[in-house]
């Protein structure tokens, strides 16, 4: 097995705190991208380092809605995790501009918050991690939100 080596790195300057977390080493085949939005430097920067130490996946950082939506420019995530309370948008808000861009529509979100409301949760068929949150719980949705929805359909049937 190879070793794995992190890297953080600055994807954009002008983007002010975005970071792509990389590994070194990983199968491309079934590695995925995830980008996670949280305002709280301290638990952005811990989940994106649980994530990369317990995923093979590659991590992406922002800090608000605006980083998100450029970091989108150059990376393509095939998750989101987003934080509902940002200092620019919420994350429902942030939501309905991302699956407004195209290959977006229908890319998988798992919403975290301590205060959304289950009116909002059922309407728009999200996954929600309520805060504070168990950390296998995390990684558990977040393996089960990037299963393939043709697999995911024979998985629960």
């Amino acid at each position: 097995m190879p070793q794995t080596l992190l890297e953080r790195t600055s994807i954009l300057d002008q983007m002010g705190d975005a970071w792509i977390l990389q590994q070194k080493e990983f199968d491309a085949s079934t590695a995925k991208s995830i980008l996670v939005v949280e305002d709280d430097a301290g638990i952005r920067d811990t989940l994106g380092e649980i994530l990369q130490e317990e995923t093979i996946h590659q991590i992406f950082l922002a800090q608000d809605g605006e980083s998100c939506l450029k970091m989108l420019q150059t990376a393509t995530p095939d998750l989101f995790l987003l934080d509902y309370r940002l200092p620019d948008t919420n994350g429902l808000e942030l939501l309905d501009r991302i699956r407004r861009i195209k290959g977006y529509e229908q890319t998988p979100v798992v919403l975290m918050s301590a205060s959304l409301s289950r009116e909002n949760i059922t309407r728009d068929h999200l996954r929600y991690l309520r805060k504070p949150f168990d950390l296998d719980r995390l990684l558990q949705m977040v393996e089960e939100a990037l299963i393939p929805q043709d697999q995911e359909t024979k998985l629960y049937r």
